[in-house]
């Protein structure tokens, strides 16, 4: 036995055995056991081989025990090779029919070493379709090598990649491909990959990340120049599908072109872009502490993307529990970022004819043109232009608008929207970013509206006069909006002041708004002047509180309408007289129906009352009493008066029905509204 306790190389090693293992002369039977320590490579290591020559009359047989074969991070340990008909000649060591065990698995592997040129070829064949071959070449210390991969399985492409169970694992797929490489003694000077992986499929047991029927192809190469290395290289994405949570993409020809250096430690990416199908180009640079794990500068440019795919594909998947999660997009976008020292140094976007559309149409903006500059370290002005828009069906005219742009967010001075003939004037607005997310704040007036035009667009019961008032401070901050005083304005020739407003997620799906309003000397000829539900001449006062809206939709109020104090004329038409019974019973109707008041038109009334306490979906009824229904034991038996008569001819209308399905109540009234012959209850 002999025992090498030196570092050989490839060419060294085989010509040792050469030499040592020259054929024996007669029928006599030889036998060679000796050990090598390590053989270093610059491609891989292997450490602790013993190599067992028998030869005799029956030719020879090797077999190699290797300790452990690590090419870069991936570690084979407890590796044999088996040859029955190994062939040893002065020029060439073959063998034609071997066997390879390895993690478990036993390969067919054919080799030959020849000494003059110096060369290797390896094959290791693990399926009837799949081969990788190796061929390895050298001359003194000048070498090269290249590895022909033929319908590579999956399952050694697993062996590649990070056996985490965080990380998604390979179910199916085949590589094809040559990868090159060639270099002087222990350092690689230059590579080269061709490769194609079909049939791609992948999962991770979270369900996070999967992929199916995925095609890629690689076509990458890099050079050493002194200490650094110069790569570039293409990815193809042609076919398949992608899921990476919370984004879904299909691939379509997707192409990925890279280049740049790596030197001490630093991978620096130059001049590089990605190109998405239906999107449009993205040209980036940067570069990475690969020690640290840190990205360092890095550049990303973009013009005239398509924002409806952009947004469908990218932006809208990070927006779930947003209005913006249902919202459709078009029109062109470009991005210039800069990013420097952990942090965004600047981010200028430009907007080119951009429409937003919500698919529920509670808002829609088209013939947006922008540009919004932003710099961390100074101010910059900005511009925005809006052809039209809507919310909540009310229509928005042309504007434009000058802002300013500061490290934390933006501002604008004086801003006026136009909504119908009137609008919105929004004064010191301020937006800015803060630890708990974005908050704002702004004051302003309400121009006056007609409410004819409001109530029309809205196609709602028509209603007249103006809508005008002052919005005091408003805010918003952790996803509320608050105001900071009261909002007044006049309506119906009156004026009506809203309180204590708190509007939760107002962009989410399923608003949450709470509030208080109060309405003092409505006049309600304008208010019911074109209503089918009939006509009503007098001043009222409208206190509503604890407003509580879900997804708009009310779950809990108090309501009172009183008549207004003070000296006005004061009459009701039969058929609001007809139409109010809705409310509480159908004593009115049968009065009026077998009586002679029957042949008036209007009547007399000295005043009017209307309590509605909603919870839930019930509405505890009431009218004009002295004793506040909420103060005693609820009769749901006890009428109540809606219309206190006075006057020729005088009409008293009373209610009977204490507790009132809401819905229901409200199904009659627009039924009543909307046909002017109500039904009676």
């Amino acid at each position: 036995m002999a025992v090498m306790q030196a570092e050989l190389s490839v060419a060294r090693c085989a010509l040792f055995m050469l030499l040592l293992l020259l054929p024996p002369m007669g029928n006599a039977v030889s036998r060679f056991v000796f050990t090598l320590d390590e053989i270093s490579h610059p491609v891989f290591n292997v450490r602790t081989l013993q190599f067992d020559l028998v030869a005799g009359p029956q030719g020879k047989q090797l077999e190699i025990d290797i300790g452990e074969v690590a090419i870069k991070n991936r570690i084979w340990r407890h590796l044999k090779l088996q040859c029955q008909d190994f062939q040893l000649t002065r020029h060439e060591i073959a063998c034609d029919a071997g066997r390879l065990r390895i993690a478990g698995k036993i390969l067919p592997v054919t080799f030959r070493y020849a000494l003059d040129p110096q060369r290797l070829l390896l094959t290791v064949k693990p399926g009837a379709d799949e081969s990788w071959r190796l061929a390895l070449n050298w001359q003194n210390s000048i070498w090269q090598a290249r590895l022909q991969i033929s319908n590579g399985s999956n399952s050694l492409m697993a062996g590649w990649l990070p056996q985490d169970e965080h990380w998604p694992q390979l179910q199916a797929g085949s590589l094809n491909g040559v990868i090159d490489m060639a270099g002087r003694e222990s350092e690689i000077a230059t590579w080269a990959a061709n490769l194609e992986v079909r049939a791609l499929a992948f999962s991770d047991a979270q369900g996070l990340h999967a992929g199916e029927r995925v095609v890629l192809r690689l076509d990458a190469r890099a050079t050493q120049k002194k200490a650094a290395w110069h790569w570039q290289g293409t990815l193809v994405w042609p076919s398949g599908e992608i899921f990476w949570q919370p984004f879904y993409f299909e691939g379509a020809g997707q192409q990925l072109t890279v280049g740049g250096m790596l030197y001490n430690d630093r991978l620096v990416v130059e001049q590089s872009a990605l190109q998405m199908n239906g999107i449009g180009t993205i040209h980036f640079a940067g570069e990475i502490d690969r020690i640290g794990q840190r990205l360092g500068k890095i550049s990303l440019q973009a013009e005239e993307l398509e924002l409806s795919t952009l947004f469908s594909s990218i932006i809208q998947p990070l927006t779930v529990d947003t209005a913006l999660a249902e919202t459709a997009a078009r029109g062109k976008l470009d991005i210039d970022w800069c990013y420097q020292d952990g942090d965004t140094q600047s981010l200028v976007l430009k907007l080119q004819d951009v429409a937003l559309t919500d698919t529920q149409g509670r808002f829609a903006v088209t013939g947006v043109n922008a540009l919004i500059p932003w710099h961390s370290n100074q101010t910059a002005q900005g511009n925005i232009q809006l052809a039209s828009g809507e919310i909540l069906h009310i229509p928005l005219g042309e504007m434009e608008t000058i802002f300013m742009t500061h490290a934390h967010g933006f501002s604008v001075l004086n801003l006026t929207v136009p909504v119908l003939d009137g609008g919105i004037a929004v004064e010191n607005l301020e937006v800015k970013k803060a630890s708990a997310g974005w908050q704002w704040r702004f004051n302003g007036k309400l121009l006056p509206v007609s409410m004819e035009k409001l109530t029309g667009v809205l196609e709602v019961t028509p209603m007249f006069g103006n809508l005008s008032g002052i919005v005091p401070q408003m805010a918003y901050a952790d996803g509320v909006m608050t105001m900071e005083g009261v909002l007044v304005f006049e309506i119906f020739d009156g004026v009506a002041i809203a309180r204590n407003l708190t509007f939760i997620e107002p962009l989410g799906r399923a608003p949450h708004l709470l509030l208080d309003v109060g309405m003092h000397h409505i006049d309600l000829d304008l208010l019911t002047r074109a209503y089918s539900f009939g006509n009503m001449q007098g001043r009222i006062d409208v206190e509503i509180n604890d407003i509580e809206l879900v997804n708009w939709q009310p779950v809990k109020f108090d309501a009172r309408l009183v008549s207004s104090p003070g000296s006005y004329r004061k009459r009701i038409s039969q058929a609001a007289v007809q139409n109010l019974t809705t409310l509480g019973g159908d004593s009115a109707a049968s009065v009026i129906q077998r009586s002679f008041l029957q042949f008036f038109k209007d009547f007399g009334y000295k005043k009017i009352g209307w309590r509605c306490r909603l919870h839930g979906n019930i509405c505890q009824m009431g009218g004009i009493e002295a004793t506040d229904p909420a103060q005693h034991a609820f009769n749901q038996t006890e009428d109540y008066v809606l219309v206190q008569g006075s006057g020729i001819p005088a009409i008293t209308i009373t209610g009977y029905n204490r507790l009132v399905d809401w819905r229901e109540l409200v199904k009659r009234l627009n039924h009543a509204i909307e046909s002017g012959s109500p039904t009676i209850h």
